[in-house]
């Protein structure tokens, strides 16, 4: 017997509610598995050791012999993250409140820095200022190598400068200037205005850059081992605990208390800015966002000299390491021979192009099903109770928060045995680098949702619409702009990520930022700039293919409707 239109109706509603309960579960629980399983098995190996808890851990590491991996770790740390909100806020006045023809360039450069592969800054250092280097030797005729602290923290704050340039943007952009203009018609001087209005409504987007590249230079091994000379922090040191000695439980001692660094600097961000309120009663239009400087009178940023200057070195900087990284790429031996060769990719041979592959093949489908988690995650979130949503927000917020290298060291620890032995394989790969992109495509949904979802889905279903009517013609729609951020971000996070999958790595899935990595502390600089170099030209590639994937559905559209026109 045929069913009527209304049984199959019955069914098909019964059918989505089942399924929107199964993934209301199914997202905690897998919540639950891949963020707190990991840090809590980091956890019980820094306290548990040959079958009972023991502190021995804790004792080593904050020992005489070994105290000063973390009085090192303080000071490079905090000095790299003053320095780069430092030169993110010049660069950040520089392009917003500074009269110049050319400040956009400024954007372009820190964007460019932003999505620069890692260790190019150690390459270009190397290149330039090793022992035989291109202005230390062959033009000073210096035998000098100034690698050290010194170096760290300076290449640390140029590769975490654009962080705090992007964050602290989007607060100044959203200043009332009225405010600013007000106080100077009162007869305030262009200095006291910056100091007593501009400066202190820019605390939020201070504070929060400075947790964010604190959190950034905490999880960094790479630069300290390259170019400090020996100079050793936590990170560097987790690292060679677990490649080399295998030493997973002072590893993880060592995770575990950079994890507390680093939640104790965003706990201090919200501590801090929960003292005052930051705010002003106007927010800037998108007029004046656009038009920027040019409406304002050039009085109103002091200091504008310095700040130019300032910007205009870091732009230069930042330039002059992509052209020394395609230099060294097609140069036949750097500090020896200068002449053009290809000798460099020839020498990398297959290798290469597998860990092109490798990169490729993560970063795509991090870029695809890693904001799909993050907007399904702000629309259960949305939806729950109040006890559901405290949790579902903790849990998508504790990566953001979590230090890449402790993240990576976690996954070691929680899934290289059963019942989830994952290590070796492709899967985990990808999972830790869809945990490690949730909080922005979560963040970025659950902005929209609070705007506008409530009202839309409310008078979808007053039209007799169903729930999965609702959420696939209503919400998805919606919820697009973020799932396009979250998949853009994931794409060039996953092709330049090393320290939270350098753990995971196996010969069978090397990537091409573990080889970059592997090729300069080796010593191989043309190998290393190689690699660079295609890194940056496929990360390009990759983004304007799924620019082109993101526009295509609007351009097929726009050709039907003109079809339709001329019938």
């Amino acid at each position: 017997m045929l069913m009527n239109g209304q049984n199959v109706t019955e069914i098909k509603g019964r059918i989505h509610r089942v399924l929107f309960a199964g993934v209301a579960v199914a997202i905690p629980a897998f919540l639950v598995i891949f963020v707190l399983y990991p840090l809590a098995s980091v956890l019980v190996t820094s306290f548990y050791r040959q079958g009972a808890f023991d502190f021995s851990y804790f004792s080593q590491l904050m020992g005489g012999r070994h105290l000063h991996l973390f009085r090192n770790t303080l000071l490079i740390t905090l000095s790299s993250t003053f320095l780069a909100v430092l030169l993110g806020t010049m660069l950040s006045l520089a392009v917003h409140r500074c009269r110049f023809p050319f400040r956009r360039f400024f954007h372009y450069t820190a964007i460019l820095n932003l999505i620069s592969p890692p260790f190019v800054s150690a390459i270009v250092f190397i290149m330039l200022f090793g022992r035989r280097g291109l202005i230390t030797n062959q033009l000073l005729g210096l035998h000098v190598s100034l690698v050290g602290p010194q170096m760290i923290v300076l290449l640390q704050m140029i590769g975490n400068a654009s962080i705090a340039y992007l964050v602290i943007s989007n607060v100044l952009t959203g200043l009332d200037r009225s405010l600013e203009q007000s106080a100077m018609d009162l007869g305030a001087s262009p200095r006291r205005v910056f100091f007593t209005i501009t400066l202190p409504l820019l605390v939020p987007g201070l504070a929060a850059a400075a947790s964010l590249a604190f959190a950034n230079i905490l999880a960094d091994f790479g630069t300290p081992i390259l170019v400090g000379g020996g100079y050793r922090v936590l990170a560097s040191e987790a690292y060679i605990q677990i490649l080399s000695n295998y030493n997973l439980g002072y590893a993880a001692t060592i995770s575990v208390v950079l994890l507390f660094l680093s939640v104790w600097a965003f706990g201090m961000e919200k501590w801090f800015l929960r003292q005052k309120l930051y705010y002003s009663t106007h927010v800037a239009n998108v007029t004046e966002k656009v038009k920027g400087p040019a409406t304002a009178n050039h009085r109103q940023m002091p200091f504008s000299p310095l700040v130019l200057g300032v910007a205009t070195l870091f732009s230069l900087m930042v330039v002059i390491q992509f052209i020394a990284v395609i230099a060294g790429a097609f140069t036949s031996v750097w500090g020896y021979d200068y002449t053009l060769s290809l000798r460099h990719f020839q020498r990398a041979g297959s290798q290469l192009f597998s860990s092109l592959n490798n990169s490729l093949y993560f970063a795509f489908r991090v870029a695809l099903w890693g904001p799909l988690l993050g907007i399904t995650t702000a629309y259960f979130h949305h939806h729950s109770q109040k006890t559901w949503k405290s949790l579902l927000n903790f849990l998508a917020m504790v990566p953001f928060a979590v230090p890449g290298t402790v993240m990576g060291i976690s996954y070691v620890m929680a899934f290289h045995r059963p019942p989830l032995a994952l290590t070796g394989t492709a899967i985990i790969i990808v999972l830790i680098c869809i945990v490690r992109e949730l909080p922005i495509s979560y963040n970025s949904a659950k902005a929209v949702l609070q705007q506008v979802a409530s009202n839309l889905e409310e008078a979808s279903r007053d039209l007799g619409a169903s729930s999965w009517t609702t959420f696939t013609r209503i919400i998805l729609p919606i919820l697009a702009p973020a799932y396009r951020a979250g998949m853009f971000h994931g794409f060039i996070h996953v092709m330049i990520t090393i320290g939270a999958i350098i753990f995971l790595i196996t010969p069978r899935y090397v990537t091409i930022t573990f080889e970059i990595f592997r090729a300069v502390n080796s010593g191989r600089l043309g190998e290393g700039a190689a690699y660079a170099f295609l890194l940056t030209v496929f990360t390009a590639l990759g983004l304007l293919i799924l620019t082109t994937l993101c526009a295509l559905p609007g351009f097929l559209k726009k050709l039907v409707s003109r079809k339709d026109e001329k019938r």
